[in-house]
């Protein structure tokens, strides 16, 4: 490159070519240098945080509330310990703020792309609060689009790059027991050469049409998820909604969107308190973690298999969770508090994927669930939690089981001190300045999806 001593040497119009070839080159530099733009950074979701924020301030939902917490506590069983209590008015700040976001886009005729059910973020100039609740995946992007039965919508899709690990379009009768009435996976995607996409929805066969779901009079919404393998490389699809047709009625009033945020509370004190919470998983004994399933149900997927559990740690016990992937492209084994609410997923290693993750030997994973660091690569932190929950998923699993070597799990608490006789053979072992840069990369990645500019 040309140096400025050697620019002020040359002829006075060649000096300013050479300026400018020096300021084009400075431009193009930085250009580079900064990061796109999240696709998650629309203005459509700054008009919703805004409406959503606005809603949670005017609204306290003093009744819903309460109702919500004796369903917690009574899921959770006595004796509930101080800590557990002690995250408990959080986890619910957050699933009314997730009520709010969900009745927020809950508009089929003016119908919009909205991601919710992340961590807290500050964008746009705006502070968004958490609106995280039943077992969020730090790997998930989740985002809703309104549909009604009758109605006629396309939406226009854009990948970059080989795209998410995982992606799911559900079509639920429900935005809270979410209940499925038609999916289009990821495998069965058609994407152009160039990324493109384009899924029809309506009432009517697909004739012909690729990327087709058929709706009916039960459909209320198109629940999206993009998984993220790698953090660092993966990236959400870019999606836009287009009804067809005119509006026949102007948008929902304020007074709408809060009787919807009451129907969904009423809702999830049944969904996630007494199911999710209650049934699915403090049922089971502490510690374990039954044989994966499939559900359509409660927020699961038919092409997902899931195990839910609930562990108590001492300070030097470790969780060892042993897992085949049984031929799923995609696994993920997460660690959440007492109310199924990740801690801190930007900055904590408290989950992991089968890309994040080292395989053993044989092909099969095996995590430590603890409190302290193992020194062990795959370390799944309970961010200083003695009790929490985990939801292990199976996604993108072959369309028939096989015979044997599906998805399993098997669960087993040991100390610390004893941790190494029971690890596989060729355990991958980190140092501190490695599990450091573990840790940077996975936030340095996380901040990919808040760019706005």
């Amino acid at each position: 490159m040309t140096s400025p001593r050697a620019v002020s040497n040359l002829p006075r119009s060649s000096r300013f070519r050479g300026q400018l070839l020096l300021l084009a080159l400075s431009s193009l530099l930085a250009t580079a240098a900064a990061p796109a733009a999240s696709v998650l950074a629309t203005p459509e979701q700054q008009l919703l945080d805004a409406k959503a924020i606005q809603i949670k301030k005017s609204n306290i939902f003093i009744v819903q509330r309460a109702q919500l917490a004796a369903a917690y506590a009574a899921a959770h069983g006595a004796p509930i310990s101080s800590e557990a209590s002690s995250r408990l008015n959080g986890a619910l700040d957050e699933l009314i703020f997730s009520a709010i976001q969900k009745a927020v886009n809950n508009d089929p005729v003016y119908p919009k792309v909205y991601w919710l059910n992340a961590p807290p973020r500050n964008w746009f100039g705006l502070k968004v609060p958490g609106g995280r609740y039943s077992y969020d995946n730090p790997d998930n992007i989740y985002r809703t689009i309104p549909i009604d039965g009758d109605s006629s919508y396309v939406i226009h899709g854009k990948r970059t790059g080989s795209g998410p690990s995982d992606v799911t379009f559900s079509l639920i009768s429900n935005p809270n027991y979410q209940q499925s009435i038609a999916v289009l996976n990821g495998p069965d995607l058609v994407v152009d050469a160039d990324g493109n996409f384009t899924i029809t929805i309506d009432n009517q066969p697909a004739n012909g049409r690729p990327n087709h779901i058929r709706s009916t009079s039960e459909a209320k919404q198109l629940f999206v998820r993009n998984n993220f393998g790698n953090w660092n490389t993966e990236t959400a699809d870019a999606l836009s909604v287009t009804r067809l047709g005119t509006p026949w009625r102007s948008g929902k009033s304020d007074a709408a969107i809060v009787a919807d945020v009451v129907t969904n509370l009423n809702e999830s004190t049944l969904a996630y308190g007494v199911g999710t919470l209650g049934v699915k998983t403090y049922a089971n004994p502490v510690n374990t973690l039954p044989q994966p399933s499939s559900s359509s149900t409660l927020g699961t997927l038919v092409t997902q298999a899931s195990t839910f559990g609930h562990f108590r740690l001492a300070d030097d016990e470790a969780l060892i969770a042993s897992v085949s992937i049984g031929g799923a492209g995609y696994f993920v084994l997460p660690v959440t508090d007492p109310w199924t609410v990740t801690v801190d997923p930007v900055n904590r290693q408290l989950s992991l994927n089968n890309t994040q993750a080292v395989a053993d030997a044989d092909g099969n994973y095996t995590f430590v669930v603890s409190l302290r660091d193992p020194g062990v690569h795959n370390w799944v932190e309970t961010v200083g939690l003695h009790e929490g929950t985990i939801m292990p998923r199976w996604q993108n699993l072959p369309a028939t089981a096989p015979a044997s070597g599906g998805p399993a799990i098997s669960a087993r608490v040991v100390k610390l001190a004893d941790l190494p006789h029971y690890l596989p053979v060729g355990t991958r072992y980190v140092s501190a300045a490695e599990r450091q840069q573990q840790l940077q990369s996975r936030a340095a990645a996380y901040a990919q999806r808040l760019v706005t500019d």
